[in-house]
């Protein structure tokens, strides 16, 4: 399997022998492929409000019923086999090993959008600007759809990407084998290679949200990151097969295509961390809460926690770790702090077990053991933190954002 897309309450995979749709959550999959090209493999999905596209070796099919039947629309290409496809302000974009071609009229023609004559693999755009990964010619950058493109290899080891990600205004791209994962913050001016965690290899598909961001390796598996790449976790157990090919987010699951055993899913509420919320601003900035690199929630280990941008006054902070997110003493959760002189601060956890933490410089460090007990495999806890802030507000506090942490063996 090469692609997915999620589509409200569809969610549909293309592989080698076509396409597939799930109407439960991808719990299953049946086959999909009425009209869509029968002979190659169905590379990349897109939609709009209207349809469904899928771009394949035998060009661009369009979908007017979520995948029941599919109609050709390959109208304009020079070269029917594709590597990717891309909806964005009321276009759509094709790549492949001809360049990149463009249509305005949901895929009833195309046109050529540049790059003639490179081999391009991925895209992605951030509003309007689009950027390509490229076979052996690293990535590319236009701001006028298609019309031009600039290189935009600033800081990059690698020249082959096959996959790229738009995460709100950060990229991230996947390079070659014996590189890993780029990102740039400056919509591609510059790009740093991603430790973090992430082994060496090559990547070949990422899934995004306001939480986190996925990347898959070829032959390494799924690991996530929720501060925006700083720090990567791997999330391989139950996996058949670890040469990952796309990924998805879709109804609370992270869904992977794999290279030689279909798909699979993960609840996203069971991952090991997973920060939510946001903290309330105070005399250092807004306080945050995040796990140390590399530290999860495994028995028998401690999950390091660090708490950041508290104020520089502060010299301690109370951690609170709840069984609750919704609900706290008959108190429904999140609850609004403001009716107790702390405005735009929220509690999200219930405070089951408080913990006193000694701070310092803006900083403090959270330790909670777990015990080594197998029971607690699967078992989920909530965090968030306050600290003293007296010119914050008339209550003299802030708070952070906040976690879960579910235990793993």
């Amino acid at each position: 399997m090469q692609a997915l897309l999620s589509r409200g309450a569809f969610c549909f995979a293309g592989g080698a022998t076509g396409a597939y749709r799930s109407t439960d959550g991808a719990a299953s999959f049946a086959f999909s492929n009425t009209g869509n090209n029968a002979v190659g493999p169905t590379r990349g999905f897109a939609s709009d409000a209207s349809y469904v596209y899928t771009c394949t070796s035998q060009g661009v099919f369009r979908s007017a019923d979520n995948g029941a039947t599919w109609v050709a629309k390959s109208s304009g290409l020079t070269n029917l086999l594709s590597s990717g496809i891309l909806q964005t302000q009321s276009n759509l974009f094709m790549v492949g090993p001809v360049g990149v071609f463009r249509s305005s009229n949901q895929g009833d023609s195309w046109v050529a959008a540049g790059l003639a004559g490179i081999d391009v693999r991925c895209i992605t755009a951030i509003g309007g600007t689009l950027f390509v990964g490229t076979n052996s010619s690293g990535i590319y950058k236009s701001t006028n759809l298609g019309a031009t493109w600039v290189a935009a290899n600033n800081g990059l080891t690698s020249t082959t990407f096959r996959a790229i990600e738009a995460k709100g205004n950060t990229l991230f791209a996947g390079g070659q084998i014996g590189t890993g994962v780029f990102r740039s913050l400056d919509q591609g001016a510059s790009w740093t290679l991603l430790g973090g965690g992430l082994p060496v290899n090559s990547y070949r598909g990422f899934a995004s949200d306001n939480s986190l961001v996925v990347a898959g390796a070829f032959g390494a598996g799924v690991f996530y990151s929720v501060d925006n790449g700083d720090h990567w976790t791997s999330i391989n157990v139950g996996l058949g097969n670890l040469e990952i090919f796309d990924l998805e987010i879709h109804q609370g699951h992270l869904v992977v295509a794999t290279n030689t055993q279909g798909v699979f899913r993960f609840p996203i509420s069971k991952l090991p961390f997973l920060e939510f919320g946001t903290g309330c601003p105070g005399a250092g900035g807004t306080p945050e809460l995040h796990a140390s690199q590399g530290s999860v929630p495994r028995l028998g280990s401690t999950l390091q926690l660090t708490l950041q941008n508290l104020p520089a006054s502060a010299a301690a902070a109370m951690g609170a770790l709840g069984l609750s997110s919704s609900t706290w003493g008959g108190v429904p959760l999140p609850a609004d702090l403001g009716t107790l002189g702390m405005p735009g601060c929220t509690q999200f956890v219930s405070v089951d077990v408080a913990t006193f933490l000694p701070a310092g410089a803006g900083t403090a460090p959270w330790s909670i053991p777990v015990p080594a007990q197998s029971a607690l495999v699967g078992t989920t806890v909530f965090l968030q933190a306050l600290a003293l802030d007296a010119t914050a507000n008339a209550f003299g506090a802030v708070v952070t954002n906040a976690a879960s942490a579910t235990v793993i063996g």
